[in-house]
């Protein structure tokens, strides 16, 4: 079950983070953390908090990735329901193909997209063979 923080526990949160940033800088360095962990009773060297910093922002990266990547399947979604003249869901080999052909110079063959060779290319069929 997922708790959700109370606006009573976020002003506090808010509190005790303002009471460390020393700098007023919006986040905490190094000595700022130390500090912050010490007075919960936690020790940690500074490899240890520095490391723990750098894999959040490792984190921070490859989550910003990743929104970046939603992004680039919402706009091939887009193009896909402009593709779908009769809105079924499905485009057909010989529509991708013109597209292609045009966007690719011939170098990319629609049929690599109809992965069940029914001749018909599902939404998802067609994210993963842009994404891919």
């Amino acid at each position: 079950m997922v708790e959700v923080l109370t606006d009573a526990h976020r002003g506090e949160l808010q509190q005790i983070f303002e009471r460390f940033d020393s700098s007023s800088r919006g986040f905490l360095d190094v000595r700022e953390l130390n500090a912050c962990f010490r007075s919960f009773g936690c020790v940690y060297t500074e490899a240890d908090l520095q490391e723990m910093m750098n894999e959040e922002a490792e984190k921070k990266q490859m989550m910003t990735k990743k929104m970046k990547d939603c992004d680039v399947v919402a706009e091939i979604k887009l193009a896909f329901t402009q593709l779908d003249e009769d809105g079924d869901l499905n485009i057909n080999r010989s529509e991708l193909r013109a597209v292609l052909e045009k966007l690719t110079d011939g170098r990319v063959r629609a049929e690599e997209a109809d992965v069940d060779g029914d001749g018909k290319i599902s939404q998802l069929d067609f994210i993963n063979f842009l994404t891919t």
